[in-house]
């Protein structure tokens, strides 16, 4: 296994792991009453494995932390409440991180040492809370040196440094700055349990409870869980209906691909039906063949060799990708949602659309402007890539004032049917230009695509949106072609009629009078 990933990190053996070469270069804007030195000079090799590198900039040390605001990728608050009048820390701390917020849009973490909890939840927009000493329980009395703090500057030991540092790089700061992961696919024999289903037989094989149970935790909260395995599918049924003992339920797994083809086809194929791109899913497999070859299939596909059940659950508890600092209520579904859509294409292959949609009993619920959805709203913006437009990317902090800014709107569409509920899964950003309609971004989740219902429920949320802002007719439609998103640029190119043969451009859309709604149950909000 790799240094990074281990419990308990030496300072040594990762400052030898092998580099990779930088994509990202980031800034981090530092405030804080102690030092975070030591965990800088560990940080940026955990952070590497990301592809990315940080640069520091630090404020004085500041009690009263009086911000001298300073432009950064990330805003973080680095404090010591042991310092604080322990009845008056949490609103001081609320009070300085919104001071911080009203200076500008980036995301703001909050790291606070100390002897007890604060309640820092939902302060604002991008706003997020983590006590480091939650992670440090391990290392004991280890974790602190009262001694040196008079001259490190803070009480936190180097070990608890080191660990912290692992914490930032893995976790917490490609968790600030990227979309995470989507999909994790487990191959079976000696991955989710120890023997060989077609040597061992059912009753010899010994779970991996605690390595499944994690999967099951982060399937609930939104990442799809898929098998790709050499085995028979109807003996991989078998074993899920038979052995009880097992976590992980079939019914846990978005989607499957049992069979003896290779492993990159296998993940391509599971790809395609989630309707998501491979290099938003995490492989692990016991292989180290199969882990190379999907490697140099050039998927993009992120993996883990299982060397044994506690070393995978080590790198899944720090890997890259699996850390939500929110949950949206569309985590919860998405899994349901996804298997539902096998059954939505057989009905569209037999039925007009009109009948598809009374047969599924398709409603449609417009929101204009509703705050409650800003998370989700950021979410959807942040990592869909197949179907955007622009890729404006609006976190949410742009997501508020965008709403709350006059002659502009932003409306959402949540669809539910008979089979599943499947949440906020369209957003409109757009604006009044003079008379015309100007719109920044359109997105579309990818679940919701392949339904038959791509130009209804989007030409309606253009009509939506010049009732709203009081335009004309005209609309300009603002793009940008990227590497993922054709999806989009053709849906864009049949609904206008234009080539686009331009990278990025904006091309004219006449909005039509009503839309034809046959069939489908219809509310705005």
């Amino acid at each position: 296994m790799l240094a990074l990933f281990e419990e308990t990190p030496k300072r040594l053996d990762i400052m030898q792991q092998e580099r990779k070469a930088v994509k990202r270069h980031v800034k981090v804007a530092v405030y804080r009453n102690h030092s975070f030195e030591m965990i800088a000079s560990a940080l940026n090799s955990f952070f590497n494995y990301t592809e990315m590198e940080a640069e520091f900039i630090y404020s004085d040390y500041d009690d009263s932390l009086n911000f001298q605001y300073k432009e950064a990728d990330i805003q973080l608050i680095w404090i010591d409440i042991n310092r604080y009048n322990s009845k008056l820390a949490e609103g001081f701390v609320r009070d300085r991180a919104l001071s911080l917020r009203s200076l500008g849009k980036s995301p703001i973490l909050i790291a606070y040492t100390g002897n007890y909890e604060l309640n820092l939840e939902n302060i604002t927009t991008d706003c997020y809370a983590l006590h480091v000493d939650n992670f440090l329980t391990g290392l004991g009395q280890e974790a602190y040196d009262e001694k040196k703090e008079a001259y490190s500057g803070t009480r936190l030991s180097n070990k608890a440094s080191l660990k912290l540092a692992q914490i930032l790089g893995l976790k917490y700061f490609p968790a600030l700055l990227q979309p995470s992961l989507k999909a994790i696919i487990v191959d079976l024999d000696n991955t989710l349990y120890q023997g060989i289903l077609g040597e061992d037989g059912i009753e010899g094989l010994k779970p991996y409870c605690k390595l499944q149970q994690k999967l099951k935790e982060l399937k609930q909260q939104g990442f799809f869980l898929c098998i790709a395995s050499k085995n028979e599918e109807q003996d991989v049924k078998t074993l899920f209906a038979q052995r009880t003992d097992f976590p992980l339920r079939r019914e846990d797994f978005a989607a499957v691909q049992i069979n003896w083809d290779s492993k990159a086809d296998n993940i391509s194929k599971l790809a395609k039906t989630l309707n998501i791109n491979t290099d938003a899913m995490l492989f692990i497999d016991d292989n180290p063949a199969e882990i190379q070859n999907v490697e140099m299939a050039g998927l993009g596909v992120k993996t883990i060799l299982a060397e044994d059940p506690e070393t995978t659950l080590q790198m899944i508890n720090y890997f890259p990708g699996l850390l939500k600092l929110k949950n949206s209520a569309e985590d919860a579904i998405r899994a349901t949602d996804v298997r539902a859509n096998v059954e939505r294409a057989k009905l569209a292959q037999s039925l007009s659309p009109k009948e598809y949609f009374e047969k599924l009993g398709i409603k449609l619920i417009y929101g204009i402007n509703r705050e409650e959805q800003i998370t989700r709203v950021a979410e959807l913006f942040g990592k869909t890539n197949q179907f955007i437009l622009t890729y404006a990317r609006y976190k949410e902090t742009d997501v508020k004032e965008f709403m709350q800014t006059t002659g502009r709107c932003i409306i959402t569409i949540h669809m539910s049917d008979n089979l599943s509920d499947s949440g906020i899964i369209a957003i409109l950003a757009a604006h009044k230009q003079n008379d015309k309609l100007e719109v920044d971004e359109l997105t579309v989740s990818c679940r919701a695509l392949g339904r038959n219902l791509e130009n209804i429920m989007l030409s309606y949320l253009f009509v939506l949106a010049q009732q709203q802002l009081g335009t004309t007719a005209a609309a300009n439609i603002n793009y940008q072609k990227g590497d993922r998103n054709a999806p989009a640029i053709n849906w864009l190119k049949q609904l206008t009629g234009k080539s686009l043969s331009e990278n990025r451009g904006t091309v004219y859309y006449s909005i039509p009078e009503t839309v034809p709604m046959d069939g489908l149950i219809l509310k705005v909000m």
